[in-house]
């Protein structure tokens, strides 16, 4: 991937071209299509890469890249994913200084600006030292916190044990309070009748199949948590340290940390004993 942004012009021997310099696509506040307010990006965040590789154009060079030619000069429409050419992308974004990344399965929608020069010439300065997995193990992870800096996180890739055994996909993200809920229902249809028993597990695994993406932010909603950020990392570590890029003191939910080492003691260090007082002969 890095050998892509070389040949992007990030080289010494295309900075010393006379070839024009290039600037990336800046989102504004005004515009920002539904897909990208989903995702969390906000006004001032520029647009880097897509799919590893360095992208500098306009927002109709855009459209193509990302499946459809642009009519009238505008920002192709929104779309769904299973429209014909439209596949997911993996879309580099910098903001205050620091580079995320997140997956689009649809168009991206926004009106741009473009970088100024010096702004530019940053980024592609920074970009050297972008590192990239396989993208195809690059998942979406949405973050919550509250107030107190305290955060939680769920990948928003679909898990299959939530199908088959609901109460320990509950039991894995601990959502203790749907996770009673069903146990109770669960005891008392198999205490009633098994076919109803069968029937009402059907019913829950369909129903937590369907909503399990919903179940986790209204939880982390109901801890009196907000909805902050989207990113896509490898795993949910990495996931954690760009959080901490743009905050360093937050803090996960059940996440263990290495402890500080306590403070040793100099004992070659001098130090001054308290000297008993004496009462003054009479």
């Amino acid at each position: 991937m890095v050998d892509d942004m070389t040949e992007m012009g990030l080289s010494d021997d295309a900075a010393a071209s006379d070839e024009p310099l290039r600037p990336f696509l800046k989102l504004e506040s005004r515009g920002l299509g539904i897909a990208a307010r989903a995702k969390k990006l906000k006004a001032g965040d520029v647009l880097v890469a897509i799919d590893g590789e360095i992208f500098v154009g306009d927002a109709e060079m855009l459209a193509v890249r990302m499946g459809r030619q642009a009519e009238d000069n505008e920002d192709n429409p929104e779309v769904d994913a299973i429209e014909d050419d439209v596949t997911a992308h993996l879309l580099t974004f910098r903001r205050d200084g620091y580079f995320f990344h997140v997956i689009f399965e649809t168009r991206l929608k926004a009106s741009f600006e473009a970088t100024g020069p010096e702004e530019t010439i940053d980024i592609l300065g920074a970009a050297r030292q972008l590192d990239f997995e396989p993208l195809e193990s690059y998942q979406n992870f949405e973050v919550f916190r509250d107030i107190r800096k305290n955060a939680a996180m769920h990948s928003t890739d679909l898990e299959e044990i939530a199908t088959y055994v609901p109460i320990l996909w509950m039991l894995k993200h601990r959502l203790f309070y749907p996770m009673v809920a069903v146990a109770i229902v669960y005891g008392i249809t198999f205490v009633t009748h098994w076919v109803i028993f069968l029937i009402s597990y059907v019913l829950v695994s369909v129903y937590t199949k369907r909503a399990q993406i919903d179940l986790l932010r209204s939880y982390k909603l109901f801890e009196d948590k907000f909805f902050w950020m989207v990113l896509a990392e490898a795993d949910e570590a990495e996931a954690r340290e760009t959080c901490r890029r743009f905050l360093p003191d937050l803090r996960f939910q059940f996440e263990r940390r290495p402890k500080a080492k306590p403070k040793t003691r100099d004992t070659g260090r001098l130090r001054v004993k308290p000297q008993k007082s004496r009462l003054a002969a009479g």
